[in-house]
């Protein structure tokens, strides 16, 4: 799951990875990878080698009419992209299961059509039932494959993955009859090897960026409510806090509504804005991490979330957070996170009116080491709750 527009699914596989790796030997899974040749690249799990069994590109649905053509074009689209030959498909997602004797199959969010093709049990991740709630975001279209798509893992799927009680509730309310396979099961998010060492003050010298700074990581899509976050900003500048400056990070693109990035260009150059509000695209993972670390607060004014990564990153690393009041950040809510109405910049800005003065430019290293072994204990036991899933579902010859 996952992929360039959608960078969080790849790191949450990472987070697995790395959780994985801190348990006991003798409670740790044997993980592989199998990536679908047409979302993904396998040089984003470079860094988790050590943790992985074994990393496969594979194309998850062949069809022997198509399949020739489907490399050719994955070949072509490679070489014209990449610069670089690709490496040939040889066996479908199938035939690569039996091969390396798997035992089950965590699948995401893909959809479940293959499921006839395994003869081994799955686990499926529902992120969200956003397209119920904020149906503004999806065409009619769209609803109606989701709703399609749930149904079909809620149907299928041996365990049902949701990262939050409002999820649990939900599915329990949409698909009574399968209530029984919802398990509830956190992510904490894995911050890279080495990364209190590493010189954050760089980073931000690298972008060119003050010393001093908010941070928004998202992608740009449109519940994630970039429109609010800009009109406080811009009341901030109204009220002579001049000084405030916002750094937006995160794939510069909503698939769904293609002018949504435009417009929002285009409010920062009409209201003068384009040096209060720095947009600096999608970073480096290090990078990233250490611009979290350097900001004086992070922002998070999604109109939905599933289980905020940002959240869970600025948990793990002492981050203050200005946050929007969704059940979901309630369910995240700690001493350092401050709640806003989402749909009122207003009240954004009265928020960062009263805290800009008194925030200071990161890192804190007393913040940090206090997260920091928490942040190791939570990883550790999101990959413990995962790993006990698949052995519930395993056969009992196998072994995880």
């Amino acid at each position: 799951m996952g992929g360039s527009s959608w960078i969080a699914g790849v790191q949450y596989l990472h987070s697995l990875l790395y959780g994985n790796s801190l348990l006991p030997p003798k409670e740790q899974a044997s993980l592989r990878l199998y990536l679908d040749f047409q979302q993904h690249r396998i040089s984003d799990y470079r860094a988790m080698r050590t943790f992985l069994a074994g990393a496969h590109v594979t194309d998850f649905f062949p069809a022997r009419s198509l399949l020739s053509y489907r490399r050719l074009r994955r070949i072509a689209s490679t070489i014209v992209r990449q610069r670089r030959w690709p490496r040939v498909v040889m066996l479908g997602l199938p035939r690569l299961l039996r091969k390396n004797r798997t035992d089950v199959l965590f699948c995401g969010t893909h959809r479940m059509d293959i499921k006839r093709d395994l003869g081994i049990p799955q686990i499926c991740w529902i992120p969200d039932f956003q397209h119920v709630y904020r149906t503004e975001f999806f065409s009619t279209e769209e609803q109606q494959n989701r709703d399609l798509h749930f149904g079909q893992i809620m149907a299928e799927a041996d365990r049902v993955i949701v990262s939050n009680y409002c999820s649990y509730r939900d599915a329990a309310r949409l698909y009574p009859r399968n209530r029984n396979k919802l398990a509830v099961l956190p992510f904490t998010m894995y911050l890279g090897r080495d990364w209190r060492s590493a010189d954050a003050r760089r980073v931000v010298t690298k972008y060119g960026l003050p010393a001093k700074f908010l941070l928004y990581p998202s992608q740009f899509w449109r519940h994630k409510n970039h429109a609010t976050l800009f009109q406080a900003i811009q009341l901030l500048r109204g009220r002579g806090i001049g000084d405030a400056v916002l750094v937006c990070t995160g794939f510069p693109h909503d698939p769904r509504y293609p002018d949504h990035a435009k417009a929002l260009r285009v409010f920062l150059a009409t209201h003068r804005l384009t040096t209060a509000v720095r947009v600096i695209g999608l970073l480096p993972r290090d990078d990233q991490v250490q611009l979290m670390r350097a900001a004086a607060a992070i922002v998070q004014p999604s109109l939905f979330e599933g289980w905020s990564a940002l959240l869970e990153e600025a948990r793990s690393l002492g981050k203050l957070v200005f946050a929007s009041d969704i059940p979901m950040h309630r369910e995240q809510f700690t001493e350092r996170v401050h709640l806003f109405n989402p749909n009122s910049a207003e009240a954004l800005a009265d928020l960062l009116t009263r805290h800009w003065p008194e925030l200071t430019a990161g890192p804190n290293p007393e913040l940090e080491t206090a997260a920091e072994a928490l942040y190791r204990d939570r990883i550790r036991e999101f990959a413990r709750q995962f790993v006990a899933l698949c052995r519930s579902v395993a056969k009992p010859a196998s072994r995880v």
